[in-house]
């Protein structure tokens, strides 16, 4: 079957911004107890759907570190096997990329 295979960030990537992110800050509602918060600081920054077989690609997220900086989802690689399988990594302030997939990953998706 032809589709779309978002492979995403590395484990790399995702262990950096569970450690790295700044996080919404988490709020207890007084009258019932529920709290809501404590998730990434992430925007939708690019609608990356031209880059899927049938415009289902990603969109791509800018996140806020704790030290005020941002990062952000980019396509590191999109090779074509039974459909295009896209690789994302990280972004820095300055343009350079990090935690990105090994190359031995990619050529085995």
């Amino acid at each position: 079957m032809r589709c779309t295979q978002l492979r995403g960030l590395s484990p790399e990537a995702r262990a950096f911004l569970e450690k790295e992110c700044a996080r919404v800050p988490v709020e207890t509602c007084p009258m019932c107890g529920h709290t809501k918060g404590g998730g990434m600081v992430e925007e939708e920054y690019e609608d990356a759907s031209h880059l899927g077989m049938f415009g289902d690609g990603p969109n791509l997220y800018e996140y806020t570190l704790k030290s005020g900086k941002k990062v952000r989802e980019v396509a590191q690689e999109v090779p074509w096997s039974s459909g295009p399988c896209i690789f994302l990594c990280l972004e820095d302030e300055d343009g350079e990329w990090f935690c990105e997939w090994p190359e031995e990953e990619i050529e085995n998706a």
